[in-house]
């Protein structure tokens, strides 16, 4: 899976990264649907930033469920490139969106 190699790639930041990086690892190990949501105990999922060209801004989407703002992410739903899901994600989350402008 190439999610595994990737992962196994990552240099963590630090003590907690590392640890974070071996669950990952074990859960991929352990489960063959980890980029599904048919998996009951969790799954991968993607999300991204996206800012405006002088950094000064960035975009934030409310989340109806949760009633909080965050960025825009998803499920992976299969997909095994999670940049492809990240890409995916703010395409959908921003198609036809009327944006809050401050």
């Amino acid at each position: 899976m190439k999610l595994r190699e990737e992962i196994e790639k990552y240099k963590p930041y630090n003590e907690q990264e590392e640890k974070d990086k071996q669950t990952m690892l074990k859960y991929i190990d352990t489960f063959d649907d980890v980029l599904t949501r048919n998996n009951e105990f969790g799954h991968f999922t993607a999300s991204s930033w996206a800012i405006n060209k002088e950094k000064t801004k960035v975009l934030m989407i409310y989340h109806n469920i949760y009633k909080s703002w965050a960025w825009t992410g998803g499920h992976a739903d299969g997909e095994t490139d999670l940049l492809a899901t990240a890409i995916r994600e703010l395409k959908e989350e921003t198609r036809s969106k009327k944006c809050k402008s401050t």
